[in-house]
């Protein structure tokens, strides 16, 4: 199976980084956690989120633990920079 890493890398979601043997040393051990956080003062998710959601969805189907945070503190206050 391919490391969760190599998937992201054949599909065009890396485009550079610094130390690839450091990241591929990551990946080839323990499964990774990753995350994304989305604030909800929007009425819906836009599709500047498809990229981030699909690389989560890569990471899992590769094995790897994925986390989505939606968060609490904005959603109840709303956007503070008034957009």
């Amino acid at each position: 199976m391919k490391s969760g890493y190599d998937v992201l890398k054949e599909r065009g979601f890396i485009e550079q980084f610094t130390d690839e043997a450091l990241i591929t040393e990551q990946f080839a051990g323990e499964p990774v956690t990753c995350y994304i956080g989305f604030d909800p003062t929007a009425t819906s998710l836009h599709i500047g989120s498809l990229v981030p959601i699909m690389a989560l969805a890569h990471m899992q189907q590769t094995g790897n633990k994925p986390i989505a945070l939606v968060g609490g503190g904005t959603g109840l206050i709303g956007d503070p920079s008034g957009k």
